[in-house]
């Protein structure tokens, strides 16, 4: 699955086009709203701008809209810019307009069986891949176990400068239980989240 953020060079504006609109005093106050309650209105992106937002544990005031892109501040001053059509199909609500296929058929039906009884708590949805593209190694580094021993972990770290004996980096991606670890060089490593939790999340 491609990624919603996009580069800085992707979606600079042509020199003929329109001054774009820019929030230069973000207001932060209350909660962060899931991108997907604006991702559903037909007039997002724009009707984002001046939102303040949670895109995949990223969440910061919508500043500006550059072409299809909308870009994001953080309260601490941190920014990321995410495609707009990225974001609506990734947060896109699932069609229930469609009725499902109906065929004829001449057999006797089969006795359903009663589903299991699920438990109380529903199973948590997939999260989308979200891979920053211009991470900040100018953050302080803090050990891995620091988030490790959070309930939050792995959410917890995402975006974050961890040192993670023997390698420091930032955590630019989550995929499948696994932390994608980039390091000031470019190189990527790939840790296992269980792995972590039992090496460095005990109190």
């Amino acid at each position: 699955m491609q990624s919603p953020t996009t580069t800085e060079q992707d979606n600079e504006a042509a020199p003929s086009a329109p001054s774009r609109k820019a929030i230069t005093d973000p207001d932060f106050s209350g909660t962060p709203q899931p991108i997907g309650q604006w991702t559903e209105r037909a007039d997002f992106p724009q009707g984002a701008l001046g939102a303040y937002v949670s895109i995949h544990g990223f969440a910061g005031v919508v500043v500006e809209i550059i072409n299809q892109s909308i870009k994001v501040v953080s309260p601490e001053g941190k920014s990321q810019r995410f495609n707009a059509y990225r974001l609506k199909t990734l947060f896109a609500p699932p069609d229930r307009t469609k009725p499902a296929p109906q065929t004829l058929s001449m057999e006797r039906p089969k006795p359903v069986a009663e589903p299991r009884p699920l438990r109380d708590e529903p199973e948590p949805a997939p999260q989308p891949r979200v891979h920053i593209t211009e991470p900040d190694f100018t953050a302080p580094v803090r050990a891995i176990r620091t988030y490790a021993s959070q309930p939050g972990f792995p959410q917890s770290a995402y975006g974050q400068h961890v040192d993670i004996p023997g390698y420091q980096g930032v955590v630019v991606e989550i995929v499948k239980g696994s932390l994608k670890v980039q390091s000031p060089t470019g190189t990527i490593r790939s840790y296992n989240v269980e792995q972590l939790r039992k090496l460095y999340g005990r109190a």
